[in-house]
This record gives structure tokens, sequence and C-alpha cells, in this order.
């Protein structure tokens, strides 16, 4: 059907239909229109007139009437509320419009219909129902109690002000809406009273501190609930949870607050437990202890172990703790599931008293009345001290284990054998901590109690004991002295244990059987180990008794039963000082010899070092074997060392003799570094020297003041045994002989012609390529001659080689000229030669400096013609054949070149001499001069050719002359191979002397294997002939 609504707007469709408002009571109650949202039709105030229609009359509001009943037009409190809130339930409503809204609640629950959500959230919440408390309240904050409840309001009135609805403004109706009013959220019950009151509490509690008076009066509401028996725990749990409750810790919960007493008073000194601020409260506080327990405030101890445990001090808080709190904490370890916190916090704490001051329990020990004795060894071991705990303490055996005290036996042997090893280490082991701890083995001993083997160990490798030789030792390199060790002990420096009275004193020796068993040696027969270590023989041999060396040879047999050998080096060591008796004196083993009848084939038993029988007994002998083990030479031919050591303290010549054929017998060599039996006896100067200082012979006796000969001295039998084992040389030997050369030269100028000629025949016999440096470098000087058969030394660089007659002849008077034997063959001369070249002599061809004078100058000069000196021609052909045939091989160029040179010369004819000086510089900076007429010379350089024509007087001149012009020609021709001149100067000699006969030229030229292959040119430069 179509309405026509409040605006005059026709509307079909539509959820439903409002009376109109000014007709309405949900005007009066809501004002505005909330359910125009939700498609409701607000009908017009027309719908209200009286008015005509199609000859009808309708009178006033009965067209309302028929809406309601054929449109479902609606007012509250039929109406179905919308899902929204409205303003009008957020201030105070009239009487009526409370109860108008009650009744719309009473009717929508009648008809089962489900108030909206947000329809319902905004009555609850607003604030429109009048209280008696601060006006106007929102219902789920308001209170409608019976009288019944009257005591709890009055109470709980004086604690917050409970809003309750204002009966005296309601009148007694409101009753009759009780489940409307729950609806909206109005509380009834105690239990909901009593959690308002604590939640208002809580909410003051949250912006100020509770009074004192307030929280008496609170735990006082408590107290009159549980008295009588209503219903609290809404009340108490909207309290118990906040913190409220002025305690130790301020402010706090009562759930786990603390009421003191005396039960708390131990448990006090080691946590920080929240208790109850007594002082703030007073005595009074106490009235109210179950009200407490039913907060959650822990009242009485009663074994309350895990408060103490959560609320434990810090670690610093727990150190020195009284014996009462060390108890009590073994109570919280025991009985509480949450001790490791507790232990935790104890073991870096030193909370137990020792005998040591307070320490951690990690370093504490608990005493047993069995193994305890080894606490009582040092005093470096904290143990729980009995007397400030009391016997109790050991009922906690586990407890204190828990928090590192060391309980058991095998835990305190480990840290019992650390200190042990320590005190070791540290050399801090007395008298009384080495008695005590064998009281404690003799104690254990027997008993369930046994040295772990890690500490067994230790005990024997650790250095604790102390010994008469100095420092601190192991048990087994330990020995308890006894009697039967006096004899051993004189030549020993054995290890045994201090029983001065400094030290451990004789007491010492009542614990023989413990020290025994940790390894200390109690029997000689055992200690014979410590001989190779600790033998020590006085300085003086001669207090060292045979008894002594009987007990030490002793000890040598045990072990050499025992299977100890052989002899260690380091025991060896100590037996090599001297003391076992000789005829030679005191020495050690193995500079010894055992005589018996053997080395009566040879030897006396005073022509060595033979063991003093006299001395020692016959019984020494017994011990043969052991003897030999140490070193001690028993066999003949084994002896050779010992007696060739023993040759340098005699004399006797027969005595010496008769051992150098032992020696020589038994093929003895002495070794490379034994200078001692290396030396030989020299009779008639009565004195030892070395072999290097003899030869067997000298043949050319010129070592007599070098060497001692011993084929003079000596029965020839004896000399291979001096070659053989004392190497001494048969001969002098070559650097012997360059040796002896030195000292000629620093000690004598002049040498007989003897030792000379012996000297340098020896070289020329043995000198070798290899010998030759040696030879050059070492000499100095040489052997000159000035023509007399006088020899002197002089500087080698002064000395030169006459390797030119025609020089030798000028400088054979100057005493520069190396001397030689006349005897020598050619071959042999030239070896010396070149000896002496190699030792620095020069050739003396090669040390002149020549010097021609001059003919230029006041010189009477006549022109010649060459022709009568000599064929020209021919000389060419000789000079150009030698120059093409041998070794220059040059070339026809070079060759006529050469020749042009000859060619071009002028010959002149002079009356005076030619002469050329010779200048011989020395290196003392003299100069020797000689002077010689050379008859020719060709001056290169003025082209001309000087000659003296006295030649031709006879043969003799001839041949000078010939020499002299063959040199001139030569020189000239080959001035730049200046190597080849004396070989053309040879040819051309022989070429003169045939005087340039064509024929015979040409023969000698053949003969020499020379061809002239320059016709042409001889054709040309001679077209006369």
């Amino acid at each position: 059907m179509p309405l026509v609504d409040n605006y005059g707007q026709v509307t079909e469709y539509r959820k439903g239909v409002l009376v109109p408002a000014n007709v309405s009571k949900w005007a009066d109650l809501i004002v505005s229109n909330p359910w125009r949202n939700e498609d409701y039709v607000e009908l017009g105030k027309e719908y209200l007139h009286s008015s005509h229609y199609a000859g009808q009359y309708t009178g006033f509001g009965k067209l309302i009437e028929f809406l309601k009943n054929h449109v479902d037009a609606s007012d509250i409190p039929d109406i179905y509320p919308p899902n929204a809130g409205f303003s009008a339930v957020d201030t105070p409503l009239t009487k009526d419009n409370a109860f108008l809204l009650l009744d719309w609640i009473r009717n929508l629950k009648y008809r089962g219909v489900n108030l909206p959500e947000r329809f319902l959230k905004c009555i609850k919440e607003g604030s429109w129902l009048k209280v008696t408390v601060n006006g106007w309240r929102p219902p789920s904050k308001s209170f409608l109690i019976g009288s019944s409840f009257g005591r709890i309001l009055q109470s709980g009135s004086v604690l917050v002000d409970i809003p309750l609805i204002d009966e005296s403004f309601y009148g007694n109706r409101i009753n009759e809406y009780k489940d409307e009013l729950k609806t909206v959220g109005v509380m009834f019950s105690c239990e909901e009273a009593c959690e308002f009151i604590g939640r208002e509490l809580m909410s003051h509690a949250a912006s100020f501190t509770l009074s004192r008076n307030h929280i008496l009066l609170m735990l006082d509401f408590i107290q009159y609930l549980r008295q009588n028996y209503l219903p609290l725990d809404q009340f108490v749990d909207s309290i118990r949870e906040e913190s409220w409750l002025r305690t130790s810790h301020g402010l706090r919960s009562p759930i786990g607050s603390v009421l003191y007493d005396s039960g708390w008073r131990v448990a006090s000194q080691i946590s920080a437990i929240p208790f109850i601020d007594k002082g703030y409260f007073g005595e009074e506080i106490y009235n109210f202890k179950e009200v407490l327990k039913l907060l959650g405030v822990i009242v009485g101890f009663n074994e309350n172990y895990e408060v103490v445990i959560d609320h434990l001090k810090s670690t610093s808080d727990l150190a020195n703790l009284t014996a009462e709190a060390v108890l009590l904490i073994m109570e919280c370890i025991r009985f509480s599931h949450a001790s490791s916190k507790l232990i935790n916090s104890l073991k870096g704490t030193s909370c137990l008293k020792t005998n040591m001051g307070f320490k951690i329990p990690g370093e504490c020990f608990l005493n047993d009345p069995v193994w305890g004795c080894i606490l009582k060894v040092f005093n470096g071991l904290p143990v729980i001290d009995k007397t400030f705990y009391g016997e109790q303490i050991f009922s906690y055996k586990d407890e204190l284990k828990q928090i590192g005290v060391v309980v058991d036996f095998e835990e305190a042997i480990q840290k019992f054998a650390h200190l042990f090893k320590q005190k070791a280490s540290q050399t801090s082991f007395n008298q009384q901590h080495v008695q005590s701890f064998l009281s404690c083995c003799r104690l254990l001993k027997g008993t369930e109690y046994e040295f772990p083997s890690n500490f067994s160990n230790i005990i024997r490798d650790e250095k604790w004991l102390q010994t008469g030789v100095g420092g601190y030792r192991r048990p087994r390199k330990c020995i308890l002295y006894g009697s039967d060790w006096k004899a051993i002990s004189a030549i020993t420096r054995l290890p045994f244990i201090d029983d001065s009275d400094n030290c451990y004193g004789k007491g010492i020796h009542e614990y023989k059987k413990e020290l025994n068993s940790i390894g200390v040696v109690t029997e000689v027969k055992d200690g014979v180990k410590f001989m190779p270590k600790c033998l020590n023989f006085p300085s003086d041999p001669s207090t060292i008794t045979p008894e002594s060396v009987f007990s030490l040879l002793e000890c040598i047999r045990i072990r050499t039963q025992e299977g100890v050998l052989p002899i260690e080096d380091d025991f060896k060591k100590r037996l090599s000082r001297n003391w076992l008796k000789t005829h030679a004196g005191y020495r050690p083993p193995d500079k010894c010899l055992l005589f018996d009848s053997k080395w009566n084939l040879y030897l006396k038993p005073t022509d060595g070092p033979f063991i003093d029988e006299n001395f020692y007994g016959p019984g020494i002998s017994s011990y043969k074997k052991e003897l030999k083990a140490i070193g001690v030479t028993i066999d003949v031919e084994k002896g050779c060392l010992l007696v060739a050591s023993h040759l340098d303290s005699l004399s006797d010549y027969d005595t010496i003799v008769q051992i150098y054929r032992y020696l020589s017998e038994h093929n003895w060599k002495p070794l490379p570094d034994d200078q001692a039996a290396r030396k030989i006896w020299i009779p008639g100067s009565a004195k030892w020297v070395y072999p290097e200082e003899c030869v067997i012979h000298d043949q050319d006796n010129l070592f007599c003041s070098k060497f001692y000969v011993l084929g003079d001295m000596y029965d020839k039998k004896i000399l291979p045994f001096f070659s053989f084992a004392m190497e001494v040389r048969n001969r002098p030997s070559l650097v012997d002989y360059v040796n002896l050369w030195n000292d000629w030269e620093s000690s004598v100028e002049q040498l007989s012609y003897d030792k000379c000629s012996k000297f340098w025949m020896f070289m020329l016999k043995h000198l070798t390529t290899n010998s030759e440096k040696k030879l050059c470098d070492s000499l100095v000087k040489l052997p000159a001659t000035s023509g007399n058969n006088e020899i002197f030394l002089l500087d080698k660089n002064n000395v030169f080689i006459s390797d030119n007659l025609h020089l030798k002849k000028l400088f054979e008077q100057e005493k520069v000229l190396v001397w030689y034997p006349q005897n020598l063959v050619p071959l042999s001369r030239c070896k010396l030669f070149d000896i002496y070249r190699k030792i620095g002599a020069r050739n003396i061809s090669e040390s002149i400096c020549m010097e021609e004078s001059s003919l230029l100058n006041g010189v009477e000069l006549k022109p010649v013609d060459p022709g009568n000196i000599c064929n020209v021609k021919v000389l060419v052909k000789v000079i150009l054949g030698f120059l093409s045939c041998s070794s220059l091989n040059m070339e026809p160029k070079k060759r006529h070149e050469a020749v042009q040179g000859l060619l071009n010369l002028s010959f002149f004819e002079t009356m005076d001499p030619v002469t050329v000086s010779y200048s011989l510089s020395l290196s003392s900076g003299d100069i020797i001069t000689k002077k010689s007429n050379r008859m020719v010379r060709w001056e290169r350089q003025s082209s001309k050719f000087f000659t003296q024509m006295n030649w031709q007087s006879g043969n003799a001149s001839l041949i000078k002359y010939a020499t002299y012009f063959s040199e001139a020609i030569s020189e000239g021709v080959l001035c730049e191979n200046h190597d080849h001149v004396p070989a053309l100067s040879e040819l051309i000699t022989l070429a003169f002397v045939l005087k340039f006969n064509n024929e015979a030229v040409e023969f000698l030229m053949e003969s020499k294997n020379l061809h002239c292959e320059d016709d042409e040119f001889l054709s040309s430069t001679f077209p006369s002939n």
C-alpha cells in the first residue's frame, strides 16, 4: 500500500511503518528517528486529522488505528529496535522514559527478539540511570542489591563509592524490572559488588598509593566476607595480582610477598625476600594472616625453599655465610626442584668456612675419617670447618658435592695429586709433608682407598724427596742409606735420602716399607743402576781403597749378569778419571793394562801402565772380565796403543828399543791425532821429537841442521818401523829443499858450489808440474855468477839468462848472469833455464835496451856502390823468396813494398865504428851499460845505409860483417814482422858467405824450400841484368 511519509513523499517499498512522531512514544524516548536508514516509513501527521474522502468521513486518529491493524504501523514498545545507537541514553532519562525503555526491552524479550548489538551497547554504556552516588551512571556500572547485602555494601562503601540505583527516585517499581536491568548490565550479586569494589580499589591504586588505612580496611573487608561465608573469590581475584602491598621491595602484589616471622630469620641472610613492611603496617598486619594467605601472601616458612631460591641475593652477598645459613642452603638444594640457580650462585662465592678461611665450594674438601689423612699432608687444602658447622654438615654430603665440594676419595685424590705435583714442581716439600704423606700411605694400606694409577705415577715421577746430593728427586731416583752402602759410597755421590737432623732425620728409616713401595731403592743389588751416573771419584785418587774398587767392580759384575751391556757412554766418561793404580801412576781404565804371563815375552810390569797387583793383591785378576768391560786392556795384541803412549815418560834407551820391537812385531801404527805416541827418542840429544823432525836418510848431507837422521841412531831392523808406524820420511822432500833454499836466502850471500849443485840437481830430477808453482812462489833469490865460479844469491829480478852469447860475453863479469853447473848436458841446461824463467829470471836478450850512436853529425861519409858489398839482385831474390814461401805467405804487392825500401837505400862508407850501446836495468835502479861495434846500420828515416868496409880483410871479419849486415837488412825489411827476423837473417848470412853466387843461392833456397815468384818484378827492377 502506498504511504505518505512525514516529508510528504509517497513510498511503496518499506520494511516497517512508524506512527507519527507527535503522537508517538518513540519520539519522546529517542527524539530523532534512528530507523530512517533501515527503510522504515514515518507516517505524516496528516494521517491524524479527520477528513472527508469519497463521501466517507474519517474521524481524528481513525486512520492511524486502521494503519496499525493493516500495515503494522508501530510504536514503542511494539516496534523492533534499530541496530544503531541513539543519543538520548547518553544523558539522564526521566523516570517515565526509563520505564518506557525497560518496558520496550521486556516486550522484545517476551517476543523472543534478540536485541541488536549496537542498540544494546549504547543502552549499557549510556549514563542515563539514576544512582545514589555521582548522579547518573551507565547500567553496566550500577548495582541493584537487596537489603540482605547491606553490611557488605556498608563495609565496601568505606573503601569505594558503590553506584546503587536510586530507589527513592524510581520507587519500588524498579525492582519489577530486574531481568531487563540485568539485560542492560545492572549488577545484582554480592560477587559482582565485591569485584567492583576490588576493581575500583585497584583503579585508585594505579593512580595513587593506597594508604595504610585503606589496605587494613580492605583486609578487614575480606575478613568479614570470609567470616560470614560470603563469596569473596571475585574480590580477591580482582586485587591479588595488582601491586598495592608495601613490602621491602616496594609495592608488590600480594602473590609471592612474605609475612615475616622468626622462621624467616635465617632465610633472610641469603635471600632478599619481599617481606610485608612491618614498620609501615605495624603489628596490626599480623591480625590478617589468613586473609593475606587468600591473597597469595606467604605466611610462615614451612620449608618454602623455592621462595629462598627465587629471591637469592647476589653472589657478593653470599660470601662468609653463617653456619645456619649454609645448613639452610643445603636444605634448599635437597628439597627444592629449582636448586640449579642456587647451586650456580654458590659455586663462585667464598661461602664455606674452612681451616683456611672462607673459600668457594670448588676449593673445599669434606673431611673423611679414613682417607681424610691426605687432607692434612699440606696446608694448602681448605677443609670444611667441622667445629663451625657441627656434625650436621656431614649429612649433606650429596648437596655439598652438587655445589662443588670434594666429598669423595676419587675426586679428593685427584685434587691432592694436583697439589702434590704443584708442591713438587715448586720444590716446597718439607719434612712434615713427607712424613705426613708416608704416614698416610701406611694408614690407607689395606683399605678400600687405593691410589689411582695416575697419582701413583705422579708419586713416582715427581721430584719431592730431598737427598744428600742436593735438590729433590723422584722416589725411584733415591736410595735409603744402610750399612751395605758404605764401601761404594766412598767413590760415588749416590742420592741417599737426607736423614740428617736438618732434614728428615733418622726417623725416615721407620718408613722403609712405604718408601720401597713407591720406588725408593733400599737394597744394594737394586741400586746398581745408579752407579753410571753417580760415580764420583775423589780428587785425590790415593784415598781410594781397594775395597771401594772391588765394590765398584762387583756392581759392574751385577750389571753384566743382568745383561746391561755395553757400558754406557756417560758411565765411561765418569770412569775416565784417574782412579786405578798402575805402575805408571793413577789412570782411567782405558789407559790401563792388566799384566799376565803372555806379557813376559815382551815386557816387564814396570815397562808400561800395568795395574799394580802389589797394591790390589792377586784378587784383582778375578775381575778380568769386569775390567775388560770398563776399558782395561787385557790382550797382549791390543796393548800397543797404551804401551806406545807410555813411551814419552821413559828415557832408558834399551827399554825404549824393546818397546819399539814389541810395537813393530804387532804392526802398530799410532792414530793421526795421537801426538804423544808419535814421538821418537833421540839418544844423543836425550829428548823426544815428532816424526816430522826426522828422516831416515839424508843422501845429500844438506839437512843435518834441520832433521834428525834416524839411520845414524838406530839399528837398521827398527828403521822400517819408523817408516811404517811413525811415517818418518825416507828422505827430505822437495818442499824441504825449497825451505832449505829459503833459509839460505835469509842467512848467506854466497853459496858453495857443492850445495848449490846438489840443490839444483835435485830440482832437475824431482821437480814436477804440480810442484813448480810451489817453487816459483817460494824462491826470492837465484844463484848468479861473475865468471870466477863464485856463486851469489841475488834477487831473482836482477838475475838474467844468457840466451845470447854476444850479450853473455859483454856482461859475464857483471854478476848478473844466472849460475848453472858447467857439466850439464845441453838438454838439462835448457830445462834448468826454463825453471829459472818460471821463478822470475829473464832472458838477457829481452831485457837489454839498445841505443845506436848518431852517424849524421861530424862523421865523414863516402858514397859507395852497393854492388861492392853484395849482389843486390840476388839479395832481393832471396828476400822475395822468403816472403812468399815462408809462413808469412805475403801477397806480391806487400812483398814488393817490403823490398822497395831496400832498393831506395843510399849506401855510405864510414871510417868510424858503427857503435851500439846495451843497457841493462836492475831492480835497485842501477843501470849496467856495455858498447859494441855493429859495422853496419840502416836508418829508415833518411833511407841511408852506413857501413864499414874493413870487413874484407879476413874470414873472421867476413862472417862478423855478414852477420851484422844480414841482421840490419832483415830488420829493415821485416819492420812489421819482427818475429821472422832471425830466420831471414840466417838465410841472408848464408847467401853472403856464398858471395851471393846465383847458382849457390838457388840451391840454398831450394834446400830451404823457398822459391821466388817475382821474376817479372826482378826483371823490371834490374833490366840491365
